[in-house]
């Protein structure tokens, strides 16, 4: 009597087993934009940059392929982060996605705050400080001094900013000392005097 009962307990949970499985490749190949969200919510951005690229697999929508970029870079996936940035940056609407974005949020401890940002500094800087990382150095200097043509002096978290601050942080000496050419080219406003100046130090420090 327990080994029928056994049977039919492993049974009912094999069936139960192929329709969870059978539903979430549903959900997978149906709903891959929610399916993102989920992912998202939960931490787990490796997943959701998958989902994500799913959807504008589908879509072509440039909001789904920002999406991909973001995640990637939640997700520190270097070679997705180059993957999907060149594509971003390159599309039409690029400047439509970061006339649209003025803010971005960044969790500190357990608090989510939003902070104000140039989105084609910053995923101009992300794409950047990503090559930089898989060894693309020339690459990734002309990519942020392409940010910047159009910049006049030197604002908080340039795309220029954003790559010393990796190279500083790899203590390349020379692509310190590049960037350090570079950056001294530029004037910053009185009130980006201070940050401009903090981050001059830092590439002495490495360069030099």
């Amino acid at each position: 009597m327990s080994k029928v009962i056994l049977k039919t307990a492993l049974k009912t949970l094999l069936v139960v087993v192929v329709v969870v499985l059978v539903a979430f490749g549903v959900a997978s190949l149906g709903f891959p934009s929610d399916m993102a969200g989920l992912c998202e919510k939960s931490g787990n951005y490796s997943m959701a940059t998958g989902y994500a690229s799913l959807s504008y697999t589908y879509s072509k929508d440039v909001n789904d392929l920002n999406r991909c970029f973001t995640d990637s870079v939640y997700a520190g996936n270097d070679s997705d982060i180059v993957k999907f940035g060149d594509k971003l940056i390159a599309d039409e609407k690029f400047t439509e996605v970061c006339e649209s974005i003025t803010v971005i949020k960044v969790k500190i401890g357990d608090e989510e705050i939003e902070v104000p940002i140039d989105y084609k500094q910053y995923v101009y800087g992300r794409l950047a400080a990503a090559k930089y990382r898989s060894g693309k150095k020339d690459e990734a200097l002309e990519l942020a001094k392409t940010a910047m043509e159009e910049v006049s002096d030197f604002p908080k978290n340039n795309a220029l900013a954003i790559l010393s601050l990796q190279v500083s942080e790899s203590g390349d000496k020379d692509m310190a000392d590049k960037l350090l050419l570079e950056v001294q080219t530029r004037t910053p406003a009185d009130e980006d005097k201070a940050y401009y100046d903090t981050l001059v130090d830092e590439l002495n420090k490495v360069g030099k």
